[in-house]
């Protein structure tokens, strides 16, 4: 049987495929509805640094505060007190040896090199905080409270001025009520200790135990409070007080920043916890306050950000002050979300969902079943081959599902629907256009229609694969980035490969004969690898090499080629004026293309041009189906993201066909008027 023929698949797959595709949509249709109602966002800002900013404004720290809530700030973010900022904002006096030679001190002396910390009238709450925190991080030898002329006094010794003064101590519960009673939200940061022990523990939360709207803990540093040995007790504390866990995103946008302990406490949690975007402040010197807004409102819609910890600019720019740049940037994120839906306040968590298991499995068989459809179009199989195929490695996967968490499982067959989707697309496309292999061209304006029509049904077929995904990878594992889908960049490389030997199996492009069986096949490699290469492939290699090096750099999930400036600014215009930003890679080549190639071909081009055409428009398709691999964002938006695509593909695919359309006319008419010269 030579693959030229049209295929005979069993009515079984079809079957198969529709039962899982039911589905996926009602899987797809519930996280839909578990997703939408996560649109409350804590938008965060450091107390401390608020506090610094301001001292060298005009207008009174209260008028800061209500501009700060105006612009959307929900949240001041706390971190551990330090003895340099207790001295700064007056709350205690950090002095040294020398400070304290007139200082009586009862049954003792001041000793050199040693570090005091002394008490400010009005402020003794804070003394008697830092004290309880000094005896936690260090030794109690260390500390000793002195009876002076001046009041009790602190003595430290063992380290240096510098380090005691920049040592990390301990959220203070003062501080926390003070911003509680500011009428905004408490996100704390506080830093493990070390050695930590229980008491450690139980000093942080006997801090926050009764501080009102504590919305959040971030915990600051490479650990989490209580790693190693006491993550239970930790998350035992924060259940007590409903704290929310939140991670810090990595600077690459992917998972989170490794902090020892986190990923045990969300697993503990069911990856129920929520998760923090912030720009660096190296970064944020880079950008102008426009983009850094657009930064944080992409991050909120496209990666299930809640928590978005603003950082202050150092610099003002436009000629405002830096505080009044910071809100400024910071309204402006805040109204673009607010414009899309979503509120302020106590942020969203995911909550630890799972989607029903049966629908997993059902869904799993369906893109089993699409394998072997797509695979009997690409290698002939009997029927009664196919069905013990699908069925062997049916029973093989439900059972690998059963006996494990069935996430591998998953992403195996999820993998595979990114693949075959689109593959198979094509396929079904190839077969349609051979029925008009033999006819005579069809009229420009027919083929035009034909190209929007099936650029419609390639995508319809393929999105097969998107709901396939999106439905086998829908669970808050996947939601929060705790896992990821892995095999990225094979969704876009496969799927080119695959549909280029199903495209010389079906047409005669290599020297007028078409590799539909294995004797072929073995003799196009042949001649293949031996024939003669003329100086100019190299550079049409070397190109085609550049060419494809920045297709895969520029997808999947890590940083690769970078963006040039012109395609930035023509992302930001979409982002702001679509719903979702479609991808260029679908409605500025990857769709046009396919549309060509079948322009190409009813109008009976060169088999060569409609080769690589071919291959161009399965760009777009693959792209389509991949953009379900990133479970993190929010499926509606993927859904919305492929038919913005598709609607402007479909826009720019007529105007280049019209364009070339006018080409050959004008490059028509200069050749009619040379002969007639001649």
């Amino acid at each position: 049987m030579h693959i030229a023929n049209k295929t005979k698949h069993s009515l079984v797959l079809v079957v198969c495929i529709i039962i899982g595709l039911l589905s996926a949509l009602y899987l797809v249709a519930e996280r839909y509805n578990v997703e939408k109602v996560q649109n409350h966002i804590e938008n965060i800002i450091d107390y401390d640094a608020v506090l610094r900013a301001n001292a060298f404004e005009k207008r009174s720290q209260q008028e800061a505060f209500d501009a700060l809530k105006d612009a959307g700030i929900t949240a001041f973010a706390i971190y551990d007190r330090t003895l340099e900022k207790a001295n700064d904002a007056g709350e205690i006096k950090l002095l040294h040896s020398q400070d304290m030679v007139n200082v009586h001190v009862n049954s003792g002396v001041i000793k050199p090199g040693a570090v005091y910390v002394a008490t400010v009238p009005g402020k003794e709450g804070y003394y008697k905080e830092i004290r309880e925190d000094l005896y936690h991080r260090i030794s109690k030898d260390k500390v000793k409270e002195l009876n002076t002329s001046i009041g009790p006094v602190l003595e430290l010794q063992g380290a240096s001025a510098e380090n005691y003064a920049t040592m990390n101590l301990g959220i203070s519960k003062i501080q926390a009520m003070e911003v509680a009673n500011y009428g905004f939200n408490v996100i704390v940061r506080p830093t493990n200790y070390r050695n930590v022990t229980l008491d450690d523990i139980k000093l942080l939360f006997k801090r926050l135990d009764g501080v009102p709207h504590v919305t959040g803990i971030i915990f600051a540093g490479k650990e989490v409070v209580g790693a190693p040995n006491y993550l239970d007790e930790t998350l035992e504390e924060m259940n007590k007080l409903h704290i929310p866990l939140i991670g810090i995103e990595a600077v690459n946008q992917l998972q989170y920043e490794p902090q020892l302990g986190f990923l045990e406490m969300a697993t503990k949690k069911d990856y129920s916890v929520g998760r923090v975007y912030t720009i660096a402040k190296d970064e944020l010197r880079k950008i102008a306050p426009e983009e850094a807004a657009q930064r944080f409102y992409i991050s909120d819609i496209e990666r299930n950000i809640r928590y978005n910890l603003f950082p202050i600019y150092e610099v003002g720019q436009n000629n405002d002050t830096v505080l009044q740049t910071t809100i400024n940037y910071v309204k402006s994120a805040t109204t673009k979300l607010a414009a899309k839906g979503y509120e302020f306040g106590p942020a969203s968590i995911y909550p630890a969902y799972t989607p029903n298991p049966l629908l997993v499995v059902l869904t799993m068989v369906g893109s089993i079943a699409l394998f072997v459809y797509v695979g009997q179009m690409l290698v002939c199989m009997r029927k009664h081959t196919q069905l013990v195929l699908f069925f062997t490695l049916s029973l093989v996967s439900i059972v690998g599902f059963i006996l494990t968490s069935g996430t591998l499982i998953a992403q195996v067959w999820a993998l595979s629907a990114a693949v075959m989707a689109p593959v198979g697309a094509m396929i079904i496309l190839m077969e349609e256009w051979r029925r008009y292999d033999g006819a005579r061209p069809v009229g420009a304006w027919k083929a035009t229609a034909l190209a929007v029509f099936y650029l419609l049904f390639g995508a319809l077929f393929a999105a097969i694969g998107g709901m396939y995904i999106a439905a086998l990878l829908g669970n808050t594992k996947f939601f929060m980035e705790f896992a990821i889908f892995r095999g990225v960049k094979l969704t876009f490389v496969l799927p080119i490969i695959l549909v280029a030997i199903a495209y010389l199996q079906r047409f005669p492009l290599w020297k007028g004969r078409m590799l539909n069986s294995p004797a072929e096949a073995k003799r196009f490699v042949v001649e293949f690898l031996t024939t003669d290469i003329k100086m100019y492939v190299f550079f049409v290699a070397a190109a085609l090499g550049i060419v494809g090096f920045i297709f895969v750099g520029r997808s999947g999930h890590t940083a690769g080629v970078p963006v040039p400036t012109f395609e930035i600014m023509l992302r930001r215009f979409l982002e702001n004026t679509l719903y979702a930003r479609p991808r260029e890679k679908e409605f500025l080549i990857g769709h046009p293309a396919l549309m060509l190639a079948i322009f190409a071909f009813l109008r009976k081009w060169p088999m060569v041009i409609h080769f690589v055409l071919t291959l161009g428009g399965v760009i777009g398709i693959a792209s389509m189906v991949e953009t379900f691999c990133h479970i993190r964002t929010p499926v509606f938006m993927s859904i919305m993201r492929g038919y913005d695509g598709l609607l402007l593909g479909a826009a720019v695919g007529i105007v280049t066909i019209i364009g070339v359309r006018m080409l050959i006319y004008i490059s028509q008419w200069f050749m009619n008027r040379e002969v007639r010269h001649e």
